[in-house]
């Protein structure tokens, strides 16, 4: 086994023995120094709380502990387990893979035996065996598809993406975690999105398995990936323009496309009119603040922003760019009355700020728009 993978598969390893952990003897597990006033045909719970410890410690004794609990209980598939996890460690491979192979005829419930059986199909290529092994194992402890890990690695080839949507599809137990592994870093649910959105035609989940998805999406400001997961799995609900909303019609609705409002003790947002909506802004704050933010996709270069204001003083609206989180505008580019100019890095979680300079009134904007600078007319569309 590659060293890489060495390491993965013990880094698992805390994670296992606290799962086996839970089986043991209360006396033992918690009072592991009493092991030696046990009669030695009654150890094998002692024996594993301490090979456990022995292995999560990187301490001495690993191997001789399994070996007790395996005499003390030969039918009990945790001393093959914590043997072969044991060998790992100390890099006999080979004494190793005819532990874990005992432990598997014993036994499917033990997670350090299925993550090594997954580790080792993915070295020989054969992602059906290690998607059958992770459904084995996430089956038995749905909690560990929290663990990226496993299902990046099946993600990264186009046959594991294939096995994967295909156990998707028979809605396992851990088909929630999966759809909802929001713990999971930027690059992992951006890539989870995007496999999601290509696998539509065989797993067709529909808008509320992937509505949590799409939302924290939006929220992290990955619009593009947003947009392709509800399109393949909602339709309609993935479009393309690059404004929402521009005339703020769906303003204060639950889409998880569109404006968010920004509001604070000294700011005050509303929607005014009926047929004919209104945003209505007023700030007694003594700063410019931000009311309303949305993510957008836009490319590389320079772009004005226009909208109609009306009321006290309409240049105190401005808009801003970023990537991530908004920041406050300078003011260089003018305002949205008069159309403002902001530049575009193109970066994945670009978002349009729409900010509120201090003064006396209120003021009404609508009919939001984005020109690209150098196109021949104005849309909010590409």
């Amino acid at each position: 086994m590659p060293a890489a993978r060495l390491w993965v598969t013990l880094a698992l390893l805390v994670f296992g023995a606290l799962v086996v952990f839970s089986g043991l003897d209360r006396y033992s597990e918690h009072q592991p120094g009493t092991a030696r006033l046990v009669p030695q045909p009654f150890q094998a719970n002692a024996a594993r709380v301490g090979a456990a410890q022995a292995i999560s410690q990187q301490g001495t004794g690993a191997t001789r502990y399994a070996a007790q609990s395996i005499d003390a209980d030969p039918l009990d598939g945790r001393g093959p387990a914590f043997l072969g996890t044991a060998k790992l460690a100390a890099g006999d491979g080979a004494a190793a893979g005819k532990a874990f192979e005992a432990a598997d005829r014993l036994g499917l419930r033990e997670p350090v035996v299925q993550a090594y059986f997954f580790d080792e199909a993915l070295a020989s290529d054969d992602d059906t065996e290690a998607a059958r092994r992770l459904d084995i194992l996430l089956r038995a402890h749905p909690a560990m598809a929290s663990i990226d890990y496993f299902f990046g690695s099946l993600e990264r080839t186009a046959e594991g993406r294939r096995e994967l949507a295909s156990r998707l599809a028979g809605d396992p137990v851990w088909s929630a975690a999966y759809l909802e592994a929001f713990r999971s870093d930027d690059a992992v649910l951006r890539a989870r999105a995007r496999f999601l959105a290509e696998a539509a035609d065989e797993v067709a989940l529909g808008c509320e398995q992937i509505g949590r998805m799409v939302e924290e999406l939006v929220d992290r400001n990955y619009l593009a990936e947003a947009r392709g997961l509800a399109s393949a799995h909602c339709g309609a609900s993935g479009r393309g323009e690059w404004l929402a909303d521009p005339r703020f019609e769906e303003l204060g609705s639950e889409s998880a496309f569109g404006w968010r409002r920004h509001g604070s003790g000294d700011v005050r947002i509303a929607v005014v009119g009926e047929s004919d909506k209104l945003v209505e802004l007023e700030s007694r704050a003594g700063v410019t603040r931000l009311v309303l933010s949305q993510p957008v996709v836009l490319e590389p270069g320079e772009y004005r922003i226009f909208a109609r204001v009306s009321g006290s003083e309409a240049g105190r609206v401005l808009a801003s760019l970023d990537c991530g989180t908004t920041r406050r505008p300078g003011g260089a580019g003018g305002s949205l009355d008069r159309g403002q100019l902001v530049a575009s890095s193109g970066c994945a979680d670009e978002v349009l700020g729409i900010w509120l300079r201090p003064g006396a009134g209120s003021v009404r904007i609508d009919d939001i728009r984005i020109e690209r600078v150098g196109a021949q007319s104005a849309s909010s569309t590409p």
